[in-house]
């Protein structure tokens, strides 16, 4: 009987201890929100044992003897250790204080080989303090008061600290102060691979000051970089990319800025390392725009691109976000905690899946709220740091609710997109938006739309010019869970046609680009009287120098559309230098390009760009004397003068604007 009982205690007492409770109704003990259920809060006044200190960062740590897991909470004075293995009961194990006693409203937090790396900005002297991780497993009288078991002096004081697991280095970023020897904030190298005994080892600020960054042993589809350490940064105005393999040579590979920059505060890659999601610390209050974030296409490293901006419906500002598992954990201040949906990230198309707010108290584009979280524990739990509410542990529980996203599949004036919700969720009400340059609105019926407030929205193009719009739906269920739908495609329009190209003077070689939009094949005209290609950019080779009308046909399900342009291809590396005398001047050239020849039987002269273009020829010449070209519509760059006499003999020249 007594191992029965035993057994029953064994299996019952998981279930008591991990208790949650759940999201009920868009609320859970007074916090509204979404998919995301609540298993317990600590307060300021817990954590900092009886003080009203704020918050900052957090990070976490599993115990890989015990399995325990660990929030490492940042506080104004120091850091706070709660075992939250329990995650319905967590226990504060200890504190440690501030290096230098100080407080300061910015601190970092980062883990390595069982070592905890701390820094703090604003305290000067305050440096990098070490932690033995390890030292939580047998604390007889919590909360103990723990101190440094080692510290770093390379730095003063820092903004935040980066680490690679992979290879044992931290990055320590907005360092400054004695001993800083990257002195422009950049990523301040530091070898940790003997976590207590920390070394200097290199320094990238080719860049100026990085706020952020992620730092890994690259992994994507960018074969010049793969197996080599790259640091993904958040540099204040751009997105910037560095090759910090060698730390005593690190390399800038790229930066990128992008539309309303105010201050770019830190990012995320996806689990393929083919995105980055990176937010904007100040673009809401600066421009007025609802929360943003930034899909960046890093599959090129020489050449990142910003594919979309995703909108929120809310207002607050953006702070510290992570991906796991096709999912991004954002802590949105004022908003508290917002998970977004990233499996179609590569399309550029984000969606709101859950939402926890630790900070009801507000909406507003303020610095109050949720400062970070951290969702990578085996568990599934996601901790919350909040400025002024505390601690959070949480758990999200999110249904896939939408099966079918909305879709337009016609060139039709008139077509209904909907959606189709997965068995066993029942709808309460139904509202679609139109998305317009990212941001959403609600849509109400008109001459334009109709069943706005049901599961098929009709949309007549007819009435009004709907292209370039997208369309989601907000779902609303019977027990108060919210869902959104994928964004939809654009309504089917004609394509854009559109090309470009560059010559190669070597031989007669142009590789053509197709710059088309919406376009599903091509077919071009090359005007040379040979066959048409019906590649995307095709590389076309001509027998003769000359100028050729050049046709692209962009061609989708609704029709096609047609670009032409004259292209003129000379090949400079043929023309052999006669014994022309030709005096030119001045070279370089501003308005005004002078030329006289005592070739007495020269009869024309072309003026081509770097493409092979024509843009200036005269036949007309006073040969033995002063011939005048307008160059003041001359864009900078280089050009060529082919100067031809009756013979057919050529001369080339070059001149700079």
């Amino acid at each position: 009987m007594k191992k029965q009982y035993l057994l029953w205690l064994l299996i019952t007492l998981p279930v008591s201890l991990f208790s949650q409770t759940p999201c009920d109704n868009g609320t859970v003990n007074g916090y509204p929100c979404n998919q995301v259920d609540f298993y317990a809060r600590l307060s300021n006044s817990e954590l900092t044992g009886g003080s009203s200190l704020d918050l900052n960062d957090i990070w976490g740590w599993t115990d890989p003897e015990t399995g325990k897991e660990y929030a490492l909470v940042g506080i104004t004075n120091g850091t706070v250790f709660v075992d939250v293995s329990n995650p319905s009961q967590p226990e504060i194990v200890g504190r440690l204080a501030s290096h230098t006693g100080n407080s300061s409203l910015w601190r970092d937090i980062k883990v390595f080989n069982n070592h905890a790396f701390i820094v703090a900005d604003n305290n000067s002297g305050h440096g990098m303090q070490v932690f033995d991780l390890t030292r939580l497993r047998n604390v007889a009288n919590a909360p103990a008061t723990f101190d440094n078991d080692g510290h770093y002096d390379g730095v003063g004081s820092a903004h935040n600290v980066v680490i690679n697991e992979e290879t044992g280095f931290a990055y320590i970023v907005g360092a400054r102060g004695a001993g800083n020897n990257c002195g422009q904030g950049g990523l301040h190298i530091v070898d940790i691979n003997d976590p207590k005994n920390p070394v200097y080892a290199g320094c990238f600020d080719a860049d100026g000051y990085t706020h952020d960054a992620q730092c890994v042993i690259y992994n994507g589809p960018d074969t010049d970089y793969q197996d080599k350490e790259i640091c993904f940064n958040a540099n204040e105005n751009t997105i910037t990319i560095a090759d910090v393999t060698t730390k005593s040579n690190t390399l800038l590979i790229s930066k990128e800025g992008y539309p309303q920059s105010a201050y770019s505060h830190q990012g995320w890659l996806t689990e393929d390392h083919k995105y980055f999601i990176s937010n904007d610390e100040l673009d809401e209050s600066n421009s007025g725009i609802n929360t943003r974030t930034l899909i960046w296409d890093v599959q090129d490293l020489d050449n990142p691109q910003l594919i979309n901006q995703y909108f929120s419906e809310r207002k607050a500002i953006d702070h510290n976000l992570y991906v796991k598992d096709n999912q991004i954990f954002q802590s949105n201040y004022e908003n508290g905690l917002i998970i977004l949906d990233a499996e179609k990230a590569g399309e550029g198309n984000l969606r709101e899946l859950a939402f926890f707010d630790t900070y009801p108290q507000g909406q507003n584009t303020a610095f109050n709220g949720a400062w970070s979280n951290y969702p990578f524990f085996e568990s599934g739990i996601v901790i919350v740091s909040d400025i002024n509410n505390g601690l959070f542990i949480l758990k999200p529980n999110i249904n896939d609710i939408v099966l079918d996203h909305p879709k337009f599949t016609s060139c039709e004036f008139i077509q209904d997109i909907s959606i189709t919700l997965n068995n066993g969720f029942t709808a309460e009400s139904y509202q679609w938006q139109v998305i317009d340059e990212g941001k959403p609105s609600d849509l109400s019926n008109s001459s334009s739309f109709s069943g706005v407030n049901t599961a098929t929205l009709t949309v007549n193009s007819e009435e009004m010019d709907l292209s370039g719009l997208t369309y989601r739906v907000k779902v609303t269920l019977t027990d108060g869970s919210i869902a959104y739908s994928y964004t939809s495609n654009e309504a089917g329009s004609l394509p854009k046609s559109d090309f470009t190209y560059s010559i190669s003077n070597s031989n007669k070689e142009v590789n053509f680009f197709s710059k088309s939009v919406d376009a599903t094949s091509w077919i071009w005209d090359f005007g040379d009287g040979s066959e048409v290609s019906t590649e995307e950019n095709p590389v076309h080779t001509y027998e003769e120098d000359g100028t050729y009308e050049v046709s692209l046909t962009a061609i989708n399900e609704c029709g096609e559309a047609l670009k032409t342009e004259d292209v003129g291809f000379f090949v400079l590396s043929n023309l052999q230098k006669s014994n022309f005398e030709i005096t030119l001047y001045p070279n370089p050239v501003q308005n005004k390009l002078y030329l006289i020849s005592d070739e007495k039987e020269l009869s024309s002269i072309e003026v081509i760009d770097l493409k092979g273009k024509v843009i200036h020829s005269l036949s007309t010449l006073n040969n033995g004397s002063k011939n005048t070209i307008n160059t003041s519509n001359w864009e900078k760059g280089i050009y060529f003068i082919i100067f031809t006499n009756n013979k057919g003999e050529k001369h080339l020249r070059k001149v700079l604007k």
